[in-house]
């Protein structure tokens, strides 16, 4: 106003107030986006959203063989005894709430949390972790009561609802929270990024909890990237069967993976459909493999069909000294 007076409100020229907004669309509105879109499908998948602090209880990492922040970088001044140390997984602050929903009388408890964990550096990432106690569904008529608890297959398919599809291989990870014969690790797109298990037996029982699967992924994996897209087929698809005696210590990941590395273009897709063992097969056991053979350009012939059928008869011939049955 003063300034106005001295000038002289004549002598300021009229001009229209411009509005000029910057970009919002960028990588971090991006990844509350995705963020948000796992929450949803969470959600909806019957899970309830858990938030704890970032800090917890050194002591406790330790007793299960997690990593801690080295101590030069501890926290100096802690907000409790309890919480004296940055978390390097969200897990112990899962099963410490379904410690307390058991202790209400919850005979179901789906808890997931997407937050900050710390390496021994103090480098943040961020996960997804879940965890899913007692009975897999509400007690009703269709199961007069009676619910089934959570296991393996259940728990595997809620979380692929949540984040997509993913291969599970062989668990490669080392915590006290593993159960050592149902656990695997989480594949996506060839990277390993985390990892699903049942509770181990004795960690369940020093909570007094029941039975109970855990899973904890890192989310930069799973963030969108660019996909090209690509010209669907005109020409028909044919499905063939390949059942091959194996050794039993074979898993199917390895002949997947050995499938795969064959790069053949008309190859679209293959998926096990049957595992038979017998004491006549011994320590050996039949895999049956369906496979999905379509080509691009032109309508396969059975010749052609049967050369892409002998090739990976051969591959897996030579690594699995596999038979066919």
């Amino acid at each position: 106003e003063e300034i106005v007076r001295i000038i002289g409100i004549n002598n300021i020229e009229a001009k229209p107030l411009a509005f000029t907004e910057a970009n919002r669309l960028n990588a971090t509105s991006d990844r509350y986006k995705v963020k948000r879109a796992f929450k949803n499908r969470a959600v909806g998948c019957g899970f309830y959203e858990n938030v704890s602090y970032v800090f917890t209880q050194r002591s406790v990492l330790e007793r299960y063989g997690f990593a801690t922040v080295e101590e030069k970088l501890e926290l100096t001044n802690p907000i409790a005894e309890e919480l004296n140390t940055l978390r390097t997984t969200i897990l112990t602050n899962l099963l410490q709430a379904v410690k307390r929903n058991v202790n209400y009388s919850k005979k179901s408890i789906p808890l997931f949390e997407i937050g900050t964990v710390f390496d021994p550096r103090r480098e943040e990432k961020e996960v997804l972790s879940f965890v899913f106690s007692g009975h897999s569904e509400s007690e009703s008529v269709q199961n007069a009561g009676k619910p089934k608890s959570i296991d393996f297959a259940a728990f595997v398919d809620k979380i692929s609802a949540i984040i997509g599809a993913f291969e599970l291989v062989p668990c490669s990870r080392n915590n006290g929270l593993i159960h050592p014969y149902q656990s695997a690790d989480i594949v996506v797109e060839g990277r390993v990024c985390g990892y699903l298990s049942k509770l181990h037996p004795t960690v369940q029982e020093s909570y007094d909890i029941p039975v109970t699967f855990i899973a904890e992924i890192d989310l930069d994996p799973l963030l969108p990237k660019h996909v090209n897209a690509e010209g669907v087929s005109r020409f028909q698809g044919v499905y063939k069967d390949l059942s091959v005696v194996i050794d039993k210590s074979i898993l199917y990941y390895e002949v997947a993976k050995v499938i795969r590395g064959l790069d053949l273009p008309v190859l679209k897709d293959a998926y096990p459909v049957d595992i038979y063992e017998d004491e006549k097969l011994g320590d050996k056991k039949s895999l049956t493999i369906r496979f999905f053979i379509q080509s691009m350009e032109d309508t396969l012939k059975e010749g052609d069909i049967e050369q892409v059928m002998d090739s990976i008869m051969s591959a897996l011939a030579e690594s699995f000294q596999a038979q066919i049955r």
